[in-house]
């Protein structure tokens, strides 16, 4: 005897809701669906959909309205150059992957002691940040990216490794219908400011690790290079650059991006 399938409300909800995703494929108001199906079911503050680009600045394909706790602003200063110190984007070209990744895994562990999570993270993400990563092709990478003001729980977890079976193959489908299109011009570490032609392409990487929070040790596992190497590249890059501590290699940093061209 065939055993009968009972479905709860919630259930009935998810199947109905899911269905409404999918039918709304190829409509405009696609991204902000994605989120209130998501917000049912785990709470967090702000949402970004976006492009990671290796050679280029993130293309931002919804976001959340300022009235959900997001700064208009703070995306365009990302946008700007602010990305190349985020650890989600400096871990997906380190090791390209579909799937789901949270800031605990990604961020160096002096993360909250630098220049970027103070003056840029704190003040929009606040917390917790949770990415699900969609590998389109060795160029780019399709990013939905969740940020909360508490720590996301072992429960919301499990609700988005649950998701994520459904979600990146209806994300890769909803990509057929978008048109992004990233400057061609490719944005450098350091570009375009005074003294920074003289940094050889490791002590480029080094200053951009530094920036985004990692320590002296864990830039020498990254880069799978001494301690002692490390820090002779930091002399070598302060020395060139004329600065004295990491504060001011952020503002020579954010120098040529703050403002926007006329």
């Amino acid at each position: 005897m065939a055993e009968k399938l009972y479905l709860s409300m919630d259930e009935l909800a998810w199947h109905h809701e899911l269905g409404q995703l999918i039918n709304g494929l190829d409509q405009p108001d696609f991204w902000p669906g994605i989120a209130r199906y998501l917000h049912n079911r785990l709470r967090f503050d702000t949402w970004v959909a976006l492009v990671f680009y290796r050679d280029a600045p993130p293309v931002i394909l919804a976001e959340s309205d300022e009235s959900d706790g997001s700064d208009a602003g703070l995306f365009l200063d990302y946008q700007r150059g602010l990305y190349l110190l985020d650890p989600f984007y400096i871990s997906a070209w380190a090791c390209p992957r579909s799937g789901l990744q949270r800031l605990d895994e990604v961020a160096p562990i002096h993360f909250p002691a630098s220049e970027y999570y103070r003056r840029y993270f704190q003040r929009n993400i606040v917390e917790d940040e949770v990415q699900l990563n969609l590998v389109l092709d060795e160029r780019r990478i399709l990013c939905l990216s969740l940020g909360s003001a508490r720590r996301f729980s072992s429960h919301d977890m499990g609700l988005l490794r649950l998701a994520e079976a459904w979600l990146l193959p209806l994300l890769r489908q909803r990509m057929r219908f978008e048109t992004t299109r990233a400057d061609s011009a490719a944005s450098p570490f350091l570009s375009h400011l005074p003294g920074t032609e003289s940094l050889t392409d490791r002590e480029s990487e080094v200053t951009q690790l530094m920036l985004s929070g990692c320590s002296t040790k864990e830039i020498a596992r990254r880069l799978s290079i001494s301690i002692e190497t490390v820090r002779a590249h930091k002399k070598h890059l302060y020395a060139k650059l004329g600065v004295k501590a990491q504060s001011e290699l952020f503002v020579l940093f954010w120098h040529d991006r703050a403002t926007p061209e006329e």
